[in-house]
C-alpha cells in the first residue's frame, strides 16, 4: 500500500523532545504534522503548544491507521473531526489548559491555542489532503501552500530588515546575519499574534489550521495519488521542496549560504538561527503508492 522510500524529521533546537514536527505511516495512512510555533506569552503549554499539538495529531493518525480506526480513514471530513477533536480535548483535559478556563477561554484567546498543520495521504481515498500549509509533491510536481498572510508579513519583515541595513553603520555584520538580531521579526511579532484571528476564517487572509475550532466545511485542497505514483509529504521547514531528501537538504543549505535571513523567500517570516545554523523543524517523507 505505502512503500516508504525515505523519511526524516529534525528539530531546529537539536532536542527531539522539542521537535514540533513529526510523521506517521500506519496502515493506509501516511502523514506529516507540523506543530505551529506559539506566539503566546501565557505559558500554558509544556514544553510548547506546537509539541502538544504534534503529539496529539500523530497519536490520532496512528489510530486512524490501526485495525480499529475511530472513523473511516477514507472520509476526509471524518478525519478532520477526529484530528481537530484531539486538540479540543486538550483544552478540557490538560491541567494547565483547564486551569486557564478550558474551551471557553481558548474560544476567545486564539493566540493561546495549540495548533498544527498536517498533510495526510489516505490510501482508502486515493487522495492527499492538505490541512494547512504543509507540503505535498506527486511525481516531482509540488503545490504552493504559502498563506497570503505569510506573504504579507514576510514582505513586511524583509522591508524592515533592509531598512535597518541601510541605516546600519556595521553593514558587513548586518549583511551576513552572523550573530545579528532580527529587527524584522520583532517588528512583525504583534502582527503574527494578530494573525490568529484569521485562523479558520474565509476571506483574503483566512487560513486553515488544526486548533480545536476548525470549520467543518472549510475548503481543503486535495491531490490524487494513484498506484505507482511517488509522493513526498513535508513540513514547511523545506521552503524549496525537491523530489528527494538529498536534493531538498542541498536546496536548504544553498538558501542558508545565499539568503541566511530568508529575505527573498516568499513567506519568509523568520531567518536561519545564526547560532545553530538552522531554519525550522523539518520533516520529509517520501513513499511510493502500491
Amino acid at each position: 500500500m505505502i512503500e516508504v522510500i525515505e523519511a526524516r524529521t529534525v528539530g531546529k533546537k537539536g532536542d527531539p523532545a522539542l521537535n514540533e514536527d513529526g510523521f506517521v505511516v500506519a496502515g493506509g495512512i501516511a502523514a506529516v504534522v507540523d506543530g505551529v510555533t506559539s506566539k503566546s506569552t501565557a505559558g500554558i503549554w509544556e514544553p510548547s503548544g506546537g509539541v502538544v499539538a504534534r503529539r496529539a495529531l500523530c497519536a490520532a493518525l496512528e489510530r486512524l491507521g490501526s485495525d480499529e480506526p475511530p472513523c473511516d480513514p477514507a472520509d476526509m471530513r471524518a478525519v478532520q473531526r477526529v484530528l481537530d477533536g484531539e486538540l479540543r480535548a486538550r483544552y478540557e483535559h490538560d491541567r494547565a489548559a483547564a486551569a486557564a478556563g478550558g474551551i471557553a477561554y481558548f474560544r476567545t484567546h486564539p493566540v493561546d491555542r495549540a495548533e498544527a498543520n498536517a498533510v495526510v495521504y489516505s490510501h482508502g481515498a486515493g487522495r492527499i489532503w492538505l490541512f494547512g500549509d504543509c507540503q505535498a509533491m506527486v511525481n516531482g510536481q509540488a503545490v504552493d501552500t504559502v498563506k497570503t498572510v505569510d506573504r504579507l508579513l514576510g514582505a513586511l519583515r524583509s522591508f524592515v530588515v533592509q531598512a535597518h541595513d541601510l541605516a546600519a553603520e556595521d553593514s558587513t555584520r548586518q549583511q551576513t546575519g552572523d550573530g545579528a538580531a532580527d529587527p524584522g521579526r520583532a517588528a512583525i511579532m504583534s502582527f503574527l499574534r494578530m494573525q490568529n484571528r484569521f485562523a479558520n476564517t474565509r476571506g483574503e487572509f483566512g487560513y486553515f489550521v488544526f486548533d480545536g475550532f476548525t470549520d467543518p466545511t472549510y475548503p481543503i485542497r486535495t491531490l490524487e495519488a494513484r498506484p505507482g505514483d511517488e509522493v513526498v509529504l513535508a513540513s514547511d521547514g523545506y521552503p524549496d521542496l525537491r523530489p528527494t531528501l538529498v536534493e531538498s537538504q542541498a536546496a536548504l543549505e544553498q538558501l542558508r549560504r545565499t539568503d541566511p535571513r530568508m529575505l527573498h523567500v516568499s513567506g519568509g517570516t523568520k531567518g536561519f538561527d545564526p547560532l545553530r545554523g538552522t531554519y525550522d523543524d523539518r520533516t520529509y517523507l517520501r513513499f511510493r503508492v502500491r
